[in-house]
């Protein structure tokens, strides 16, 4: 998008906000221009008349969210997660269970958990699979797949729940019957169930677009629908520390889950408004879950920026990009790479431990927080402070601290 479109660009990403809390970083600019001027030209407009009808046209919103939305999924995608889920939340829950798949892209989380369901004799438990984009909820339903898409599976799962479809492969209809696929707008709607009846949601890698006014809202909503004790999964890059008090991280098996709190709580609303979102940065985005001594928990930690050396910066977006499509190679050698380049710097000793720490590497983890913590001690305040936009250098030690008593 050239120049003079800038404020075309300003204003169709303060819709995206407005109407579903999807908050772009300045990283995304480029794709987010792309898609504006595709959609114009689809649409037969300019990009300043098209950007002025989002506001007022249901259908050239929805376009540009089917664009702009990254519907990166994968089945059974972290493993630990799907194992804590079958070995140990599934089997004290009473019967009939829901399973909410929240931002399911195109399908392979919902349809996943509806194996798993299936396998432990479920015959009564149903998934409800939502997602903001039309075009990706069209490819859940069909529950069509490449053969590359399923690769996630194994062989006795693949024979059990597919059948073979030019050169793809398709979700058996019984299979297919135990997910409701329904559009949803996180940002706005309430939970597509009634409340108390889904003790347990998957919402993984999605709150990372979200503002954290629009994180805390969801999750206040969220935490009123969902049963004491309720149960929600989220990505590898998200963390709820110091965003909420109404969910606590606990270990489950080989994963960190979050479950509710079990105290008293503020009935359900029964209207969707909201306040206005207050002044925040716009680059603050959650990270890597941590884990406080009292309660395992994180705080998000903001984007590199431009204090840091040049090629740090594009190390640790490239890691951060990495990392969060579960690429845990890549982004171990950014990281490194980080590291040896500006071996003085705290953050990016901690964004390679974060990745070691996802890959199952906990030895080499718990060196990278401890170099960490050392190279901390060794900087002076204002230098950390200055690459953790308004974040507390006390609060990044905390953080190390709980993570190097944590990871053993």
């Amino acid at each position: 998008m050239s120049f003079t479109n800038e404020t075309a660009l300003i204003d169709a990403a303060g819709v995206l906000a407005r109407r579903v809390g999807l908050r772009l970083d300045p990283s995304d600019r480029g794709r987010l221009a792309s898609c504006v001027v595709a959609e114009a030209a689809a649409h037969g407009m300019t990009t300043h008349q098209y950007v002025a009808r989002l506001d007022e046209d249901p259908e050239a919103l929805q376009d540009l969210l089917n664009r702009v939305t990254v519907q990166e999924s994968a089945f059974f995608r972290d493993p630990a997660q799907f194992d804590a889920l079958a070995k140990h939340v599934l089997p004290g829950l009473a019967h009939p269970v829901t399973i909410w798949s929240a931002g399911c892209a195109n399908g392979q989380e919902a349809y996943s958990v509806a194996m798993v369901l299936e396998e432990l004799g479920y015959t009564d438990a149903r998934v409800i699979a939502t997602d903001i984009s039309t075009r990706a909820l069209d490819r859940a339903r069909s529950g069509c797949y490449t053969a590359a898409e399923v690769k996630g599976v194994s062989d006795a799962r693949r024979e059990r729940s597919f059948v073979s479809v030019d050169g793809g492969y398709e979700v058996v209809p019984a299979l297919r019957a135990r997910v409701d696929v329904a559009h949803h707008n996180l940002a706005v709607d309430p939970p597509p169930f009634a409340v108390g009846e889904c003790p347990v949601v998957l919402c993984r890698n999605v709150l990372i677009y979200f503002s954290r006014h629009e994180v805390e809202a969801f999750l206040d909503r969220l935490a009123d629908w969902l049963p004491p004790d309720g149960w929600l999964f989220l990505g590898y890059s998200e963390s709820l520390w110091q965003v909420t008090e109404r969910f606590q991280l606990i270990r489950v098996g080989d994963a960190f889950v979050y479950q509710r709190r079990n105290k008293p709580s503020s009935k359900p609303r029964a209207s969707t408004k909201r306040t206005a979102a207050p002044p925040r940065h716009p680059d603050r985005r959650p990270t890597q879950p941590g884990r406080d001594a009292s309660r395992v928990a994180a705080r998000p930690i903001p984007a590199p920026v431009a204090s840091l050396p040049v090629d740090v910066v594009e190390l640790l977006a490239v890691g951060e990009a990495a990392a969060q499509a579960g690429d845990h190679a890549t982004a171990i050698a950014s990281f490194r790479k980080c590291a040896y380049l500006d071996s003085g710097q705290p953050l990016a000793h901690f964004y390679l431990a974060l990745a070691l720490e996802a890959s199952g590497d906990a030895t080499a983890a718990r060196r990278a927080y401890a170099a960490a913590r050392a190279a901390l001690d060794a900087c002076e305040t204002a230098a950390v402070e200055a690459t953790l936009e308004g974040y507390r250098a006390d609060e990044l030690a905390r953080l190390l601290d709980a993570k190097l008593e944590l990871v053993r």
